[in-house]
């Protein structure tokens, strides 16, 4: 009975996961002990803006310094809550709003690079009708990358619709999905030693999947061992670090993965459902 559920986390920390539900403004929290709770509102625009419905955060991310980010989609911004995790408020930090003066589009999902630096899709799923909104500014949807002196960097602008990120553990690649229409496809992007982005390449293309149900690639994550799971029209993919797709689920539509701590146990966002699974070890 979830609207729109969307970029988990699991925080450490409150040994617990979070998520958006972009279609009420919230972020909820899940535990073992409590089950689903209220956590964040309003998630994805500021307390004094008028409206809320399908205007929440989007992915979220814990940063370096242990604090909450946020895709506020709703605002056109990536911002960090202020207050603690275990006290949550809704008081954010902008983080970035736009570039070269244009404001950006709707930051959808992100990740925190180790050195501190955050990167983030910007499509304009937050926007009524998507591309066909008169308020976008941008003249392309990007991969932006936000140094710790809240520089904003153009890491890409040829995808046509980035979405889901994450980076290898090696840190030398940034995983993109991109999910246009007929277009279901993850992008490897090298990044040198300073987490500067050089070339590009198909990494898997999920295109033959398309008809297979509904959604697209969409959230990631890296597990330990160099695998992927990746979210693919009508379910659940797992890759191997070459990108061979080795298995895969019929959910119906996902939005996004992650695991907890221990890689015990993989997290499922899809609309309306949070869904766990437990993993077995393997290398």
């Amino acid at each position: 009975d979830l609207g729109w559920a969307e970029g988990p986390v699991w925080v450490e920390s409150l040994n617990a996961l979070l998520f958006s539900d972009l279609s009420v403004d919230k972020v909820y929290r899940w535990d073992e002990s409590s089950g689903l709770i209220d956590y964040l509102f309003p998630s994805g625009h500021a307390p004094d803006d008028k409206g809320s419905a399908w205007r929440g955060s989007n992915g979220l991310a814990i940063d370096n310094n242990g604090n909450l980010v946020l895709a506020q989609q709703g605002s056109r911004r990536l911002a960090r809550m202020l207050s603690p995790l275990d006290k949550p408020l809704p008081h954010y930090e902008v983080l970035s709003s736009h570039y070269e003066g244009k404001m950006i589009n709707s930051p959808n999902d992100l990740v925190v690079h180790p050195g501190g630096d955050i990167y983030f899709t910007d499509p304009p799923y937050g926007l009524e009708g998507f591309e066909k909104n008169p308020a976008i500014e941008l003249d392309f949807f990007g991969v932006f990358r936000v140094t710790q002196n809240n520089e904003l960097i153009v890491v890409s602008r040829e995808l046509e619709k980035p979405n889901g990120i994450a980076l290898s553990n090696d840190l030398s690649t940034l995983y993109v999905s991109n999910s246009e229409d007929n277009i279901a496809q993850i992008i490897a992007i090298e990044l040198d030693s300073q987490g500067n982005a050089k070339n590009a390449r198909l990494f898997f293309d999920a295109g033959a999947l398309v008809s297979d149900g509904p959604g697209s690639t969409d959230g990631l994550t890296v597990h330990p061992s160099d695998f992927l799971f990746v979210s693919i029209p009508n379910g659940l993919a797992i890759l191997s670090p070459k990108g061979k797709l080795l298995g895969k689920m019929a959910l119906g539509q996902v939005t996004n993965v992650t695991l907890d701590h221990t890689q015990s146990y993989l997290y499922i966002t899809s609309p309306t459902r949070l869904l766990r699974l437990k993993l077995n070890e393997f290398h």
